[in-house]
């Protein structure tokens, strides 16, 4: 997730004037009911809309056990969390940004962490907890966490029991605080235990069935408090339930889940425990000859399920100008927040189009020039002198003012007036964002080449228009849609059937001479275990149901589902059994005269991966012919009889069907470093946090990444806003997570205004990343392709890129980033706006100029001991550059960050470079 800055003050929800009218106003509606019926109500009534929830869920040694299931039920959820380890919890600065904080089963809590949540909760943050909270702490404790959360945990039942939503209400302060529970779960129970409310405001929400009454949750104005270990034991249908509904109780809107910064996990989760229901369709016990196609049972996917496949993040801040609405504190930090990225990246941009052409130099003719001396601390940023003219400087100007006024309109209450500037500065920013200047520096710049394109193109002579603009767009990596729903673009020995679409040329063979004319590399993009495709079949005049030439002819071949079926009722495609030898040889086979027969640059595997299972919504795959014998003979235990409530056995499993795809990437790579071996190996992977996509997909590509067998990760980070993508795709760039692996995020176009494109391209170029990828060609509008032109573009018969790919030639790609580092950093001095002391230039002169000449010298002529000499200098800048920085971050925190995300970038391509630059030797 994206890392959440501290505020300086959060405001309260209500000034003590908002509160008096709002009394003043119940007293007039509610003449003659008793006093604390009006405080209740007074309390009860939910707050004020978030813009979006950030939970936190927090970790804690008693929790760790059940981490991972708790973890996959929040993804179940479809509940974006940020982790949060419980001993790391020391001010109220610890959760800025976080609203809703959850305190799953954690019976543990000390003196000064109460202090902490309880001046967090003084702040507007509220509460959901569940379980025995608190009850193995000190007296003390427990009473101020009572205080907290307006009830305690009596005693455990001794029966698993199902909460029951209370539904009749003696007064109107009971009916506003109960309103937002969830209905009963029918046929669904936990286990749980009594809680007692604390005082007055409190009231129970729930109670347990057939308890005569007993609470089962408890609900204040800010905490909520669930009767039963959430997450490790009972129904995923309560769970879920009830937490949806606590979250959403305060207005707040449930947004898609998003990597954890932090919360460790196993390689393989081990699922929630909870029982299967066997419906009559399922597989227990049925021979492997009902699993067949013919044999498929047409039970419905269940309505609850969700593939996110085809999906993007939805945007989070939605902020209407003319409301008057009061703005709660998470609001506002989410709006400070939005703004000043946007403004950060916005002056991002605009240095690097106007430094493009900058020679580098980081001396200062004389004191003068420097805006900061060294007994100078300088002025802020937006007075400062600027090469930027008209209304660009004007936007800066604005956005930074409504900066600085904010917190004083939500002190006089002016909270439309607080809106109001922050929606216009926010347009001016966009109608103002720069899209020109020629961005300098080696990065990858990808885009997918869809089948609907090639199909489109008809001929070489079309399909040359095609690579005419991506070439005057500056791409120089295109991912080549090669095989499709269970057809090879391209006429082949090997697959039963060439794409129909396609007969009587050779996309493929044409797209290998387009690219290299234009000094552009292909890389063959191939649907590896997703084979036959319902929309595909509309195209070429099948039926729905065809599961396209191979499993028409290798019907052994398919994954089933739990239900038997061959044909995903969710995404309308077919999957090949990734245990199955036959279908594995047969891809290999594939690939294998991909790279033999053209001259292709690389191979993305796509869809490798299992299709997205939900099993608490009985909804699972793997049962192939292939992959129940193996697991039988592994273990002695058919697959299509057990569930996740079989524990060891069920994690088992999905450590079986993991390592089956880990395999076979691990063959392909062998495949191509023994044929092929500058053939770069690609991955098209789900950003989804690791244990979940684990445990739903099977896809761990973490491990593909630290063991060295692919060169780069491209995740699928589609977001429709840029903050979002920005969180979702930070905690991937990460050492621990990529290994030796380059990274390049990807940006979806469908849907997104120009704009935020554009401004999502520089987001990623923001982040340590190796560059970014474009999915697709089909959606590039001219506007977009006019900023690529503008920006990035080069003559388009071309036979060589301006830069060097990351990829291709990473130490000369690291040499060629930090020169334009220094461009930047120089454009910035000779124009007055890098806040440094003379004597903190000097040292980041000597010590920049010492680090550029050993990454040349490594570009230049590879070895261990330039590498090394890189490695060592690159890590001496790195520590010395905060404090060079010092001055210059008081007003630009944003792009100090963003330096030190591409001075990231440069360990990377070392990193990397050292596996295939050296090792490879």
């Amino acid at each position: 997730m994206q890392q959440i800055k501290k505020p300086d003050r959060m405001p309260e929800a209500f000034s003590q004037g908002q509160k008096t009218r709002f009394f003043t106003f119940l007293q007039r509606v509610l003449i003659g009911t008793l006093a604390s019926t009006l405080l209740n109500l007074f309390i009860l009534f939910p707050s004020p809309s978030f813009a979006e929830v950030v939970l936190g869920v927090v970790r804690s040694s008693e929790n760790s056990p059940d981490w991972v299931k708790i973890t996959t039920r929040l993804w179940e959820s479809g509940i974006a969390y940020k982790p949060i380890n419980l001993e790391q919890i020391k001010t109220a600065a610890d959760l800025a940004g976080v609203n809703v904080l959850f305190l799953p089963n954690i019976e543990t809590l000390t003196a000064p962490q109460i202090r902490v949540l309880e001046a967090w909760a003084s702040q507007g943050g509220r509460l959901i907890a569940s379980g025995p909270v608190g009850r193995s702490s000190p007296a003390l404790v427990r009473q101020s966490l009572r205080s907290l959360l307006g009830a305690y945990w009596a005693f455990p039942l001794t029966q698993r029991a199902a909460p029951q939503p209370r539904t009749r209400c003696r007064d109107l302060a009971c009916t506003t605080s109960s309103n937002w529970v969830p209905a009963e779960q029918q046929n669904a129970s936990v286990q749980g235990g009594v809680l007692i409310p604390a005082d007055a405001n409190s009231q129970t929400v729930a109670t347990w069935k057939d308890s005569s009454g007993s609470s089962a949750a408890i609900a204040t104005d800010r905490a909520t408090y669930l009767g039963w270990r959430w997450g490790s034991d009972g129904s995923a249908t309560i769970d879920k339930a009830w937490l949806q509904a606590s979250i959403a109780r305060w207005g707040g809107t449930i947004g898609s889940p998003v990597a954890p910064s932090t919360a460790a996990a196993p390689p393989i989760p081990t699922p929630p425990s909870r029982v299967t229901r066997n419906t009559p369709s399922s597989p227990r016990n049925t021979p492997l000859s009902r699993l067949s196609p013919s044999g498929a049972l047409p039970d419905p996917v269940p309505a609850t399920f969700t593939d996110p496949s085809d999906q993007s993040a939805p945007a989070g801040l939605d902020v209407q100008a003319n409301s008057n609405k009061p703005i709660v504190s998470i609001e506002a930090y989410l709006m400070r927040q939005e703004l000043t990225n946007l403004l950060g990246r916005f002056e991002s941009a605009l240095t690097a189009s106007n430094s493009g052409n900058t020679a580098v130099n980081l001396s200062a003719p004389t004191p003068a020039q420097l805006v900061a001396g060294s007994n100078s601390a300088g002025g802020p940023a937006a007075s400062r002198p600027s090469v930027v003219q008209g209304p660009r400087v004007r936007a800066i100007a604005q956005a930074r003012q409504v900066l600085q006024t904010f917190d004083q309109l939500l002190q006089q209450q002016n909270y439309a007036e607080a809106r109001q500037q922050w929606v216009q500065a926010r347009q001016l920013l966009w109608q103002n964002y720069p899209q020109e200047g020629q961005r300098v520096g080696s990065e990858i710049r990808a885009v997918w080449l869809d089948r609907g394109t090639i199909v489109a193109a008809r001929s070489e002579q079309g399909l040359a228009a095609v690579f005419d603009r991506l070439a005057a767009a500056g791409i120089n990596t295109v991912f080549f849609e090669t095989l499709n729903a269970g057809y090879p673009i391209y006429p082949s020995q090997v697959a039963p059937q060439q794409n129909p679409l396609t007969v009587g040329w050779d996309p493929l063979e044409s797209g290998v001479k387009l690219a290299h004319e234009r000094g552009m590399e292909l890389h063959a993009w191939v649907w590896t275990f997703a084979t036959g495709n319902k929309r595909h079949n509309t195209l070429i005049g099948k039926p729905g149901s065809y599961p396209g030439p191979v499993l028409s002819a290798y019907p052994n071949w398919a994954n089933i589902d739990n239900k038997g079926r061959i044909q995903n009722p969710n995404d309308g495609k077919f999957y090949l059994d990734p245990a199955n030898p036959e279908a594995r040889s047969y891809l290999l086979r594939i690939i294998s005269e991909i790279t033999s027969r053209y001259k292709v640059d690389g191979v993305q595997l796509d869809y490798i991966r299992y299709p997205f299972q939900d099993d608490n919504a009985g909804f699972t795959y793997g049962y192939g012919v292939a992959a129940r014998q193996q697991f039988k003979q592994l273990t002695g235990v058919d697959p299509v009889n057990i569930s996740p409530s079989d524990g060891s056995l069920w994690r088992q499993w999905v450590e079986f069907k993991t390592n089956k795809i880990n395999t076979f990437v691990a063959e392909v790579s062998q495949l191509l470093r023994s044929n092929s071996s500058r053939t770069i190996l690609s991955v098209a992977v789900f950003p989804h946090p690791e244990s979940q996509r684990i445990y739903k997909i099977q896809q761990n590509w973490e491990v593909w990444a630290r063991q060295g067998i692919v060169d780069l990760i491209v995740p699928m980070t589609y977001a429709l806003d840029t903050n979002r993508l920005q969180r979702v795709t930070e905690p991937l760039a990460k050492e621990q997570m990529l290994g030796s692996a380059l990274i390049s995020p990807s940006v979806k176009l469908l849907s997104l205004p120009e704009v935020v494109a554009i401004d999502q391209i520089q987001a990623l170029r923001d982040l340590p990343t190796g560059g970014y990828a474009i999915f697709a060609v089909e959606s590039i509008s001219s506007g977009m392709q006019g900023f690529f032109n503008r920006t990035q573009g080069r003559p388009v018969r071309s036979t060589s890129a301006s830069e060097p790919i990351p990829y291709r030639q990473p130490f000369a790609a690291a040499a060629s980033r930090y020169t334009a580092l220094k461009q930047e950093w120089s454009f910035l001095l000779a124009n007055n706006q890098l806040r440094v002391s003379e004597s903190e230039l000097k040292v980041l002169k000597s010590r920049s100029d010492e680090l550029a000449q050993a990454l040349s010298k490594l570009a230049a002529n590879p070895s261990t001991e330039s590498l090394a000499t890189a490695k060592r200098l690159l890590a001496s800048f790195k520590s010395q550059f905060q404090s060079s920085m010092r001055l210059h971050s008081a007003d630009n925190s944003y792009q100090v960050q963003t330096w030190q995300n591409r001075l990231e970038s440069l360990d990377m391509l070392l990193r990397y470079g050292e596996r295939v630059e050296l090792n490879r030797r």
